[in-house]
């Protein structure tokens, strides 16, 4: 080959078709898959990782606060169907045993069948680990895992009462929890589960549950989000709207990502990809635990005020039926400094509204196709310049953005 700008440009024909932003759709790597709507059973393993950041990531931008804290010494409840414990980015003796509340026998709750405990605990606390950008809010807190919900005999989904919801929050709160996140609701009042709110309430303890997901069902008052002294949380998507299914009232704290964000599985690493308020809470339960890290000398009680008067709040009056008191905003919340707070310890750090995600990701089973044309065609057409100004002496032309595709969204879980 000779040492002109052809033989070159034959060098750089080699190089890109070796690169491999040149391999097939087929052969690129796939994304996390959506956790199943209609489950039987066991949850298997999760099949694909997710490489990148995440929009839920992106979006919360928690690793502004890591410098600080990372929620070390505090120890989240997670109430829900129980944790895997030897998650890849939960090991390492991150997850206490818990307890199995749905037996006599109280046995420990670190296994998981039916996997929504592990995605909310994953949220939570996952570790940062190479090879993915996905990683907890509070990637060093403690998971105590609290089973109140199992598989049925025939492989149904587990269906969580009042009464088991109730046992569950006293269970987290006995074992040393000073954040307890459920994910889970009932729209009937029910007076021993409020009593274990308060019961929660007057332990001091930090209560998280998701807001539930029927807005296009009638849109009921739902318990235990609307008590009190609960952090009610609601889900937005990647635009930073209120998700359709998110349910709305007076009694709304705060929203977080909830519309296909990433967490992981029981069984094995990877990650799956789901929806719902579920999956909004343990966002705001593990900024919760960096607060409570940060500044252990709050109550609880300042910990629920301070997270909704530094959230990202909407143009409206507060709270506002429909988004509550704003997006949960994980730097203001552990470095501002709140009137009535003076003499608390830690630098103060100015805290701007947390930034939009870039849409990296879009949902559905056409990414590997748009990821992969995302980066090869602006690599043929810088080729094709090339050439043609070598043969033809053209002159360069103008970059025009590429074209934005919306997948539609999914409600799950």
């Amino acid at each position: 080959m000779g040492n002109g700008k052809a033989g070159r440009y034959g060098v750089l024909v080699l190089m890109l078709a070796a690169s491999p932003m040149w391999t097939s759709p087929a052969a690129a790597q796939q994304p996390p898959a959506p956790l199943p709507t209609a489950q039987k059973g066991c949850l298997p393993p999760p099949a694909s990782s997710e490489t990148g950041v995440p929009w839920a990531q992106q979006r919360m931008a928690v690793d502004r606060v890591w410098s600080l804290t990372k929620g070390a010494g505090v120890t989240v409840g997670v109430v829900d169907t129980g944790v895997d414990g030897d998650s890849p980015q939960l090991s390492g003796g991150r997850v206490k045993p818990g307890v199995d509340v749905t037996t006599a026998e109280r046995k420990p709750a670190n296994d998981d069948c039916f996997g929504h405990g592990t995605f909310v605990a994953g949220i939570i606390g996952a570790a940062v680990r190479p090879g993915t950008g996905f990683a907890g809010v509070a990637p060093e807190a403690t998971i105590l895992p609290i089973r109140c919900a199992v598989t049925t005999a025939d492989g149904s989904p587990p269906v969580l009462t009042a009464v088991e919801m109730a046992n569950g929050i006293r269970a987290a709160v006995d074992g040393g929890a000073r954040v307890i996140n459920i994910s889970a609701s009932t729209d009937t009042p029910d007076e021993g589960l409020a009593d274990a709110v308060r019961y929660a309430a007057r332990r001091d303890v930090v209560l998280v549950a998701s807001a539930a997901n029927s807005a296009q069902q009638g849109d009921p008052v739902t318990y235990p989000a609307s008590y009190p002294t609960v952090i009610a949380v609601g889900a937005i998507d990647m635009t930073g709207k209120r998700a359709e299914f998110s349910q709305t009232g007076k009694f709304l704290s705060l929203m977080a990502p909830g519309v296909a964000v990433t967490s992981i599985g029981p069984g094995g690493a990877g990650h799956w990809v789901g929806s719902g308020t579920s999956y909004a809470a343990p966002f705001v339960a593990g900024v919760a635990a960096l607060v409570r890290a940060y500044r252990p000398e709050l109550s609880a009680e300042q910990v629920k005020r301070r997270l909704e008067a530094t959230a990202d709040h909407p143009a409206a009056a507060l709270p506002d039926a429909q988004l509550g008191w704003g997006t949960v905003n994980a730097l203001a919340a552990v470095t501002m400094l709140l009137p009535g707070e003076a003499g608390t310890a830690g630098p103060v750090v100015a805290a701007e509204p947390a930034p939009l995600p870039v849409p990296v990701r879009p949902e559905g089973p056409g990414e590997a196709v748009a990821v992969t044309a995302a980066v090869s065609v602006p690599v043929i057409a810088l080729f094709g310049m090339l050439v043609f100004r070598l043969f033809t002496g053209g002159k360069r032309r103008r970059w025009k953005r590429a074209r934005v595709v919306e997948f539609s969204r999914r409600t799950g879980i």
